[in-house]
């Protein structure tokens, strides 16, 4: 679960991921009844201090595949934007410049 920033904004970078991450796992291990039987012993991939780092890359080429096609949608969506914004402020000038010419002529 991301946790919101004070902006009001989830948390999406790898490293505050990663933070998160071990906040978690240290919250899990600081209990004393852990029903999952995770081990604190050093070198366990649960442990805090494993040799194991998290990897955030695709795990196949499916979801590489897919990652590729979502970054390429958002920037398709955010030039799509950017365009609406465009005639959106277009829009609004031509309205303003029709009514300071209607107020100045006589």
């Amino acid at each position: 679960m991301l946790r919101p920033s004070r902006e009001g904004t989830a948390v999406t970078s790898p490293n505050a991921f990663r933070a998160e991450l071990q906040r978690l796992r240290a919250d899990r291990h600081a209990r004393p009844d852990d029903p999952a039987g995770h081990s604190d012993a050093p070198g366990h991939p649960d442990s805090l201090d494993s040799p194991y780092p998290l990897e955030l890359g695709p795990a196949s080429v499916y979801e590489a595949v897919t990652r590729q096609m979502v970054e390429s949608l958002t920037g398709d969506i955010r030039d799509i934007k950017g365009r609406l914004n465009t005639l959106f402020f277009m829009l609004i000038g031509g309205i303003m410049l029709e009514i300071a010419i209607r107020i100045i002529s006589p």
